[in-house]
């Protein structure tokens, strides 16, 4: 079967199916997080302490080749543990995520300032994306998408259910963790707010809190984007499964113009390619 990264000793090679949407030779962003979570979910298991957060510094570029993953426990507590991972590609660190894991509870306490919300309507009752938008990347067109509010091909906040179907390791299933944390890196995707043909955007870190552990394979991503000063933004995003909420995601954003983000982005994550413009085209064109 199909998967995103086969195992090669104590490493794992990128297949084709991990491309991502700014050259199809780079990692999406969705397939190096997923293998750093899967370390960080190795440890949770063994210690029985529950992922709370996840962050992720996305720092360079990563070609289809064979990358190893190093951990270390940063701070082995009763109550919290802090781990380290780290991606490399040989000798170079490509990304870094810091997780913070929690001893489990018996009970938690009721919230009498909740307020009841109505449930989302299930992946089933949506509507998959245009054919086009589907080709954004090698690695998305192994996604489902089910959209429930708004388009991923206009601008405008959105929620769109997504499920990774091909392992992301061959050999093994995808949990409902690694499905959590794939999915949430399309959060700036599925909100974004500019003209792509005038703007891009670059989001080089991720950050998940976790108030409760997801359950299933389909992962909905409400999101929307705030836009800031000096080309800053933010997008924030609530991800749930079919029992309703279990995190909230935050992302920083870098915006610039097309004119100027060929020269300043060139060789970065988020400079524009053949196929992203050729999308933009079809996507004027609907």
């Amino acid at each position: 079967m199909t998967a995103i990264f086969v195992p090669e000793g104590h490493s794992f090679r990128a297949t084709e199916q991990a491309g991502g949407p700014w050259s199809p030779d780079m990692l999406q962003g969705s397939a190096t997080t997923a293998l750093m979570t899967r370390e960080v979910e190795r440890l949770a298991t063994a210690s029985n302490f529950a992922v709370r957060r996840l962050t992720f510094d996305l720092w360079r570029p990563a070609g289809l080749r064979a990358f190893s993953v190093e951990s270390e426990l940063l701070r082995d507590g009763r109550k919290a543990k802090t781990m380290q991972v780290r991606l490399m590609d040989g000798d170079i660190e490509i990304g870094r995520c810091t997780a913070l894991l929690t001893a489990q509870g018996n009970e938690s306490p009721s919230d009498p300032f909740a307020k009841a919300t109505a449930k989302d309507a299930a992946p089933e009752t949506g509507s998959p994306p245009p054919a086009f938008a589907q080709k954004w990347s090698r690695y998305f067109q192994n996604v489902s998408v089910r959209l429930i509010e708004g388009a991923l091909e206009k601008p405008g906040p959105a929620a769109a259910w997504m499920r990774l179907d091909v392992p992301l390791v061959q050999g093994e299933t995808n949990t409902p963790l690694l499905q959590a944390v794939q999915a949430a890196d399309f959060s700036s995707g599925v909100a974004q707010i500019v003209d792509m043909r005038e703007w891009t955007f670059v989001n080089p870190e991720i950050s998940l809190y976790f108030f409760r552990a997801p359950e299933d394979e389909w992962i909905l991503i409400r999101s929307r984007t705030q836009v800031g000063a000096n080309g800053a933004g933010l997008t924030m995003a609530t991800l749930s499964d079919r029992q309703g909420p279990f995190a909230e995601v935050m992302q920083a954003m870098t915006f610039e113009r097309r004119e100027a983000s060929q020269e300043a982005f060139s060789g970065e994550v988020g400079a524009g390619s053949r196929e992203e413009n050729a999308i933009i085209k079809e996507a004027q064109a609907s």
